[in-house]
């Protein structure tokens, strides 16, 4: 898989919004559209995530970075799993949350 997006996301996200305290946490594959609208509409910093359990060293380091953020991830479980939501919660001393589009 190409890191340069997980890269580039994370630079953005420092450069757009260096002491914001909300990230927006989307999967590379399913809603990165949806992610990407989301992002622009509350103008809120958008990182990336594989919905399998990988969590991309440049997503973990900008949210590391921030200390204690909140995070929302975009998608059910089917397409970012309970695992990456429990790991992604270990990098961040703020809360958690999942946010689920109606089918």
């Amino acid at each position: 898989m190409n890191t340069a997006i997980f890269r580039e996301a994370a630079d953005y996200a420092r450069f757009y919004d260096p002491h914001g305290m909300n990230l927006l946490i989307a999967p590379i594959v399913g809603l990165p559209e949806a992610g990407r609208l989301a992002a622009f509409s509350l103008r809120i910093p958008l990182l990336y995530v594989t919905g399998t359990g990988y969590v991309p060293h440049a997503t973990k380091s900008e949210i590391i970075r921030r200390g204690s953020a909140n995070l929302f991830v975009l998608g059910g479980e089917e397409l970012v799993s309970d695992w990456v939501v429990y790991v992604l919660s270990t990098f961040t001393g703020g809360r958690v949350y999942r946010i689920v589009f109606p089918s």
